[in-house]
């Protein structure tokens, strides 16, 4: 047998090469494509939760620009006006832009908000439900009461996952082949004092999403979860009348996006086919070692996850010294205000 000559084995090691690049760089992708190309009926239903500011209204906008009829759901009627207003003139005239005023946290009043859109799209289920409600109130545990950790929890994964379920049981129903994105946070992959309100719900909606992607197998219907780090906008800037002087000092080094950067960068992951999307390197470094048995992002998460092997534990440890190095102001403030005993 006569070996391949060498030329032939040069070209086929760089087109190898080369497809792992541009497989790694994402270049082999899926457009988000909304709109229909044989008629008007093919075109998208999008319900987006969330939708009157922040992510989900950059998203809405968007997918308008996109083509698809778009509905967005969220408690404000008066900031979902504003924006449905913004939205029609991005829109062409066969195109149905609405809004519904709902509380999210609620089961009826979520199935109810589903309902109301799938009526006005005359009986048909949405095709892609993006899910990017809830809110962030970082406190200290010893500082909440019941109430608290149950909004905390309201406000994080039931805000979601209640419309998750209405979707889907509608969807599965009509055998619409769709998408369905929740938004979780890099607080679904590790946390640190100040956030035990907020990462519970974070890491419960990583589960749901998880056992949903392996589910919705059955019904042809995608699965993704956005791990997002911070996001500018009026959610953030209430998160931040909250926090504790802790937890600002150990994210004093971050920088939040614009959402609109943070939208393109979810709609890339989307496009890319991935299930765990992320917006941030040090999103990716944590993810590989934290994410579990779920589909990767491609070749560079072996880089990822040797890198992140040993910055992950190194940004751990420095955490703790900051937050030990908060310890006598925090016992100070809990004595001053009578909390100890003794």
């Amino acid at each position: 047998m006569h070996s391949p000559p060498p030329q032939l084995l040069t070209a086929g090691l760089t087109l190898l090469a080369i497809l792992i690049a541009a497989i790694a760089m994402g270049l082999f992708r899926k457009p988000l494509d909304v709109k229909g190309k044989a008629s008007d009926v093919d075109v998208a239903r999008v319900y987006i939760t969330g939708g009157s500011s922040g992510l989900g209204r950059a998203l809405a906008e968007e997918l308008v620009r996109r083509g698809a009829h778009v509905t967005i759901v969220a408690r404000d009627l008066r900031k979902l006006e504003e924006t449905t207003a913004a939205l029609k003139p991005l829109a062409s005239p066969s195109q149905l832009i609405s809004h519904i005023s709902a509380d999210l946290t609620s089961a009826e009043s979520s199935e109810s908000a589903l309902n109301d859109a799938v009526v006005a799209w005359g009986g048909k289920a949405p095709d892609h439900v993006y899910l990017c409600a809830g809110f962030s109130r970082p406190k200290f545990f010893v500082d909440m009461d019941a109430q608290h950790m149950k909004e905390g929890l309201d406000g994080v994964y039931w805000v979601s996952a209640y419309t998750a379920h209405a979707a889907v049981k509608r969807m599965v129903a009509q055998r619409v082949r769709g998408k369905i994105v929740f938004v979780s946070s890099f607080l679904g992959y590790t946390t640190f004092a100040g956030y035990t309100s907020y990462s519970p719900g974070k890491y419960a909606l990583r589960g749901l999403a998880d056992a949903l992607r392996s589910e919705m197998l059955l019904h042809n219907i995608s699965v993704h979860i956005f791990m997002s780090a911070g996001i500018l906008g009026p959610g953030f800037d209430a998160e931040n009348e909250h926090k504790p002087a802790i937890t600002r000092k150990i994210e004093e080094g971050d920088k939040p996006d614009e959402p609109e950067v943070v939208m393109r960068a979810m709609i890339s992951g989307i496009e890319k086919g991935h299930y765990q999307i992320t917006n941030l390197l040090i999103t990716d470094l944590i993810r590989v070692g934290a994410a579990g048995p779920v589909p990767g992002n491609g070749p560079l998460d072996f880089v990822y996850s040797l890198i992140g092997g040993i910055g992950a534990p190194i940004w751990r440890m420095i955490t703790d010294v900051q937050v030990r190095g908060y310890r006598k102001a925090v016992q100070a403030d809990l004595a001053k205000r009578g909390f100890y005993e003794s």
